[in-house]
């Protein structure tokens, strides 16, 4: 559950308020309930003094009747009063000469018997079950020398009765004031902080569903006010903004349908191209189909793929609706598309630049692997390589020779699921090494095998692939005098093997 921010204060105001004043309502009368003590301690050695002082001479400290009458009127006159016991001292022996109860004698020992010969008044609290009362002994004096004392207990139970009404009408009076001020705080909380929050959440409600114009509008000279006057003046700032985006928005959307149909009308015209021209045609004429392509789509397409360009960079990232975002994944898809359509046809009419050198494949192998590693991270793919030692050099190009390893492996990666292996590994054969590619994905059927390396055929969705990997990487390999293989069953995988003959220098 989740709690306000008043419900948090008033609760937090409520714990501090009810500890403190509970807390002081304690000490309070625990100073009261001492202070009570200490005044009955005094009342009771008075009044043991008192009645020490009406004995004046050893006749009257002998005369046990007269006391004992002494004794019951004092009993009779103060109540509180629960026994007097009045004794004699001579020499070491102690005697008791009267008592208000002569059966029991007020437990008073050894140590407080020297204390008042010595002229000193001892007292104890006693804490019994029923009751709490003092004891007291004070020293009767005759002619100057101790000759007795008079020990009495005084029962404080009247006043222990009434210090429990007080603490009782204490700690009700302090709930009741600290309820009465929880509730004042409650009101002022609500005033001045619940009400302001209130406004705010209500503002902000206001603008997830829509309405630019709300505003706090608090006027407060507090923290409150400042907050307020700030908060509406970003908002007034940020309606501002969104109306200068939304006219940007609308011009970038404009030019966007406009490069759309472009690269769509484009696009049309290279698919009904590569539909209507025969495979013979394509290849005899690509040189001069490749030149009309550089010339009739290669400026538009710049041109498109600049202002693209542009736009991303004009339009800030946090206005990109999900409308505005497909239109931008359509266009490059479409322009990827184009551009390595045009790349892979091109392809077909170069020759690599120079003459032919000794090219080592297991450098080859693994550059192109360093580049496919963040690829193969990413697919969830494991690789093993088995590059042999040693493995002697074959005459040709690097560059196309990498670029049919890179064919292999790519195609292999997107035939793979995620968690499938690719193992890529070289062997020697006699006067020829090979290439291997090997993959755990669905593999080929026996049929689809013979179209592989026909171009325009391909086996992956439509939009992923342009059919033209395969026969290019078969045409360079012909180039350098060597054969493609391929190895597959559905459901088990692939295996393309290129083989490659050794340099002449090498293999006499």
């Amino acid at each position: 559950m989740t709690l306000s921010v008043r419900t948090k204060l008033v609760a937090a105001s409520l714990g501090f308020l009810l500890l403190g004043s509970l807390g002081a309502t304690a000490l309070n009368l625990a100073l009261l309930r001492s202070w009570v003590e200490e005044g009955l301690r005094e009342r009771a050695i008075a009044f043991a003094r008192e009645v020490a002082a009406t004995i004046g001479d050893q006749r009257e400290l002998e005369g046990s009747a007269r006391l004992e009458r002494q004794i019951i009127e004092i009993l009779i006159v103060r109540p509180n009063v629960l026994q007097v016991d009045i004794l004699a001292f001579s020499g070491g022996d102690t005697r008791v000469v009267a008592s208000s109860n002569p059966r029991e004698r007020l437990p008073f020992n050894r140590p407080d018997g020297r204390e008042v010969r010595a002229g000193r008044v001892v007292s104890h609290l006693v804490t019994m079950p029923t009751e709490r009362s003092w004891e007291v002994m004070a020293p009767i004096r005759l002619q100057g020398a101790v000759a007795g004392a008079v020990a009495a207990r005084f029962s404080i139970d009247r006043s222990d009765r009434l210090s429990t009404r007080i603490r009782s009408w204490s700690f009700g009076l302090t709930a009741a004031l600290v309820v009465v001020e929880v509730v004042l705080m409650g009101l002022v909380v609500r005033l001045f902080v619940d009400r302001p929050i209130r406004r705010f959440l209500d503002v902000i409600r206001r603008l997830e569903t829509g309405d630019t114009q709300a505003r706090v509008g608090l006027r407060t000279q507090d923290e409150f006010g400042v907050l307020a006057e700030s908060f509406d003046g970003l908002l007034d700032r940020e309606t501002g903004f969104q109306e200068e985006l939304r006219t940007r928005v609308a011009e970038a959307t404009a030019e966007l349908d406009r490069r759309y149909r472009e690269v769509e009308r484009l696009n049309g015209l290279l698919f009904t191209m590569q539909r209507t021209l025969s495979q013979v045609d394509r290849l005899a004429l690509a040189g001069r189909i490749m030149a009309e392509v550089a010339h009739e789509v290669g400026t538009p397409l710049h041109s498109v793929a600049g202002h693209l360009e542009l736009l991303r960079r004009d339009l800030p990232a946090a206005v990109l609706t999900d409308g505005l975002a497909r239109r931008f994944g359509i266009i490059e898809r479409e322009l990827s598309r184009v551009t390595e359509i045009i790349a892979q046809l091109l392809d077909l009419t170069r020759r690599a630049p120079g003459e032919p050198i000794d090219v080592d494949l297991n450098r080859v192998v693994l550059e192109t692997l360093d580049l496919v590693r963040p690829g193969l991270a990413a697919a969830r793919l494991a690789l093993r390589t088995e590059l042999a030692p040693d493995l002697p050099p074959v005459v040709g190009h690097a560059t196309p020779l990498q670029q049919v390893v890179l064919n292999l492996v790519t195609n292999a990666m997107d035939a793979t699921p995620p968690g499938g292996r690719l193992v890529v590994r070289t062997r020697t054969a006699g006067d020829a090494v090979s290439v291997e590619v090997e993959d755990t994905g669905e593999g080929i059927s026996g049929p689809r095998q013979k179209e592989i390396f026909e171009p325009f055929f391909t086996t992956k969705a439509p939009g992923r692939g342009t059919g033209l990997g395969l026969y290019i990487s078969a045409q360079i390999v012909r180039d350098h005098h060597g054969r493609i293989e391929v190895a597959s069953e559905p459901g088990r995988g692939s295996t393309f093997r290129v083989v490659l003959p050794v340099a002449v220098s090498v293999a006499r």
